[in-house]
């Protein structure tokens, strides 16, 4: 788009039972070893507390925001891979500095212990709507505690969305030799999930 140079980068993961290769996946398992592979849809809602460090160009100093905070709100689902692990997706908005953050956990992975708690990684990709979107990497770590009440967990989770880049296109842009700014997010979440 306006002759910019443009990059791609995608991934696949499918798990199926046994190295089954139908063309469509179950979300049963008939197996006896024990796991609920079940699929499991949630969503998650509390409140985030941020701070954006915010890079205009490369001769300008960077400035960061104090820390505010704002709702949170998320919808994803997930699947039992292994006795103890997850493994999903999740699709995430936020109020960051007065502007939606879009944030899609593409690998969501989450290992649950004996005890009720869990933790999680996860990896993905941002969009920050301002004048015009800036985009960029995604990723962070949580803890749970699983079943607080019945089908309600409480999470934390440390996330950052990391060079988020927006391209100059507006007359208003700084104008410099770098044809973008680039926005650092670093946020944390304490939120409450119920599964469905």
């Amino acid at each position: 788009m306006f002759g910019e140079q443009f990059q791609w980068l995608g991934a696949f993961v499918r798990y199926a039972e046994d190295g089954q290769t139908s063309g469509l996946l179950s979300l049963t398992d008939e197996s006896s070893n024990g796991d609920d592979p079940s699929a499991q849809v949630f969503v998650d809602a509390g409140m985030n507390a941020s701070t954006v460090k915010t890079n205009l160009t490369e001769t300008s100093p960077a400035t960061t925001t104090s820390l505010a905070y704002s709702p949170h709100l998320g919808i994803g689902a997930r699947r039992a891979v292994s006795e103890h692990g997850d493994l999903g997706a999740r699709l995430e908005l936020d109020d960051i500095d007065g502007h939606l953050l879009i944030a899609v956990r593409a690998v969501d992975y989450r290992y649950r212990f004996s005890s009720p708690f869990a933790l999680s990684g996860f990896l993905g990709a941002a969009r920050y709507d301002l004048a015009t979107p800036a985009y960029g990497l995604y990723f962070g770590v949580g803890g749970q505690w699983r079943d607080i009440f019945k089908d309600w967990d409480l999470g934390m989770d440390l996330r950052f969305a990391w060079n988020v880049a927006r391209d100059h296109l507006l007359p208003s842009d700084p104008q410099s030799a770098r044809p973008d700014s680039f926005y650092d997010i670093a946020s944390a979440t304490l939120n409450v999930t119920h599964r469905f």
